[in-house]
């Protein structure tokens, strides 16, 4: 009989610490830490760019999460915006440009994944947006997949918008970084992975870290579902019946 997974954590409560502090990624984070240390800081604009598995998604959240805790002792809010997945506790872009300016003003800071992907149309709410958090004193982060030389680049005008900010650039983990990170990852899902699988796992499936995270998802439900612990062996009879 198998075992039905239930969601016992909660994988999107990410910290800084949670981030491997390699090379790519340790500038832009001493940078944001400082940046929003002081929370009378008003209307920070910052573009977070960096090919697919350098981080950007971790780094957003963990923002995100940084200033929820900063920011617990005051009414105002903290959301993050995904433009290619579903959206996020109920929050897109279209429907909070449609608020009132009440409504807006209860942002402090309004996070944005994948701001590249949005759609033409999303780019009228996008310049919005921008000026709607302007009038409140709220702070804007996207992240990017392409830096500032090429964001935007037919819509001059957002595109100055987007460049005016402070950017940052994070570039992908070396091997080591990601041997670290993979293990991080793991334990965050409450797994423990030996280095045999770490290794088979970075040379034998992905070294895309968005990719190994969606693995692990699938290892964490299956070792649950079957009551099995994560090796080779079930790794291997996976990738046999084509789940993996």
């Amino acid at each position: 009989m198998k075992q039905i997974a239930l969601p016992l954590y909660d994988t999107d409560d990410y910290s800084f610490s949670d981030v491997v502090p390699h090379a790519g990624v340790s500038y832009s984070i001493q940078m944001l830490q400082g940046t929003f240390q002081n929370p009378a800081n008003e209307s920070i604009r910052i573009l977070i760019h960096g090919p697919s598995g350098s981080g950007k998604t971790l780094v957003l959240k963990a923002l995100l999460n940084y200033l929820k805790h900063r920011d617990t002792a005051n009414a105002s809010e903290c959301v993050l915006i995904s433009t290619t997945d579903q959206a996020i506790d109920g929050n897109d872009l279209e429907s909070i440009v449609a608020m009132n300016h009440d409504d807006v003003s209860r942002y402090s800071a309004v996070l944005i994944d994948d701001v590249d992907r949005i759609s033409a149309s999303d780019s009228t709410h996008l310049w919005n947006l921008w000026n709607q958090l302007l009038t409140t004193g709220a702070h804007l982060v996207c992240a990017s997949s392409v830096g500032p030389d090429h964001i935007f680049s037919d819509n001059p005008h957002l595109r100055s918008r987007m460049i005016s900010g402070l950017s940052l650039e994070l570039t992908p983990p070396d091997d080591a970084a990601r041997v670290l990170i993979l293990d991080r990852m793991a334990i965050k899902r409450g797994l423990r992975l030996t280095h045999d699988v770490i290794n088979y796992l970075l040379s034998r499936k992905s070294r895309n870290l968005n990719r190994l995270e969606e693995i692990l998802r699938i290892l964490d439900r299956i070792s649950l579902e079957d009551r099995r612990r994560v090796t080779l062996r079930l790794i291997k009879d996976l990738e046999a019946e084509g789940l993996l």
